[in-house]
């Protein structure tokens, strides 16, 4: 009886992410669509090259998220943001370097759910729920912040300090910029972090209140979020001075 619970769990799970994932390829253009503005239209008519136009939308490939400089900023357009939902949640390899890890650090290590063991077995089944997780949190994330404005990359600082760069990154772990670039609170990432959280409970096994475990998970990615983008705002020195490219 258990083993048919546990699988009618996985189904129910595996079916809200393939249907996730048609929204995402059916819904998303068309909220985004939505949120084009005049300054869109003005922006796209002063394109940058293409080489820029990569760059900005290029996702580091060891945390998954794209990076806009603070000064000089450039909002995104509808075609940026279905762009970069593609790029941070299926087509990179930061789109699943990120599930690894927190799967590792927030799962495995704490045997996390215990029910699935230890080892590569155990590892695989917390992977694969991050994994699914991680489309949730994006397929949330990409429309609330369309409908909102706000930008779903990390914002750089421009500040040379140090101190102050890992400051930012801190404080840009909650914030974003609007299409004004201004910053603003990242409603629509960290929601997106506590209904991924809400929507685990469907396929981890056991007895779950989905209120505790959304607050409790959410807020331990969140937590997460702080040393990666510390990361993210080091990542052009380090690419430039460890890995020697200009």
């Amino acid at each position: 009886m258990r083993r048919y619970k546990s699988h009618g769990k996985v189904f129910c799970a595996a079916g809200l992410i393939l249907l996730l994932s048609i929204c995402g390829m059916f819904q998303l253009p068309r909220a985004f669509a939505q949120t084009a503005s005049s300054a869109d239209a003005t922006s796209s008519q002063n394109s940058p090259s293409s080489e820029t136009e990569k760059k900005r939308l290029s996702v580091n490939p060891l945390t998954g998220l794209a990076t806009s400089p603070g000064s000089d900023y450039r909002p995104l357009t509808p075609g940026d943001r279905w762009r970069l939902y593609w790029n941070q949640n299926y087509t990179s390899v930061g789109a699943y370097f990120g599930p690894f890890a927190a799967a590792l650090v927030l799962d495995q290590a704490r045997s996390n759910p215990y029910q699935w063991g230890g080892g590569v077995p155990g590892y695989g089944r917390r992977v694969t729920s991050r994994v699914g997780g991680a489309i949730v949190q994006g397929t949330f994330q990409a429309p609330v912040a369309a409908l909102l404005k706000e930008d779903v990359r990390y914002i750089a600082s421009d500040r040379r300090s140090a101190k102050r760069r890992a400051l930012h990154a801190v404080l840009y772990s909650f914030l974003t910029y609007s299409k004004h670039g201004r910053p603003t609170l990242n409603i629509a990432n960290l929601g997106g972090y506590y209904a991924s959280s809400a929507a685990s409970t469907l396929w981890l096994p056991g007895h779950y209140n989905v209120a505790a475990h959304a607050l409790s998970d959410a807020s331990l990615q969140i937590a997460l979020t702080i040393p990666v983008n510390i990361f993210q705002e080091f990542w052009p020195d380090i690419d430039q001075r460890l890995l020697h490219r200009h």
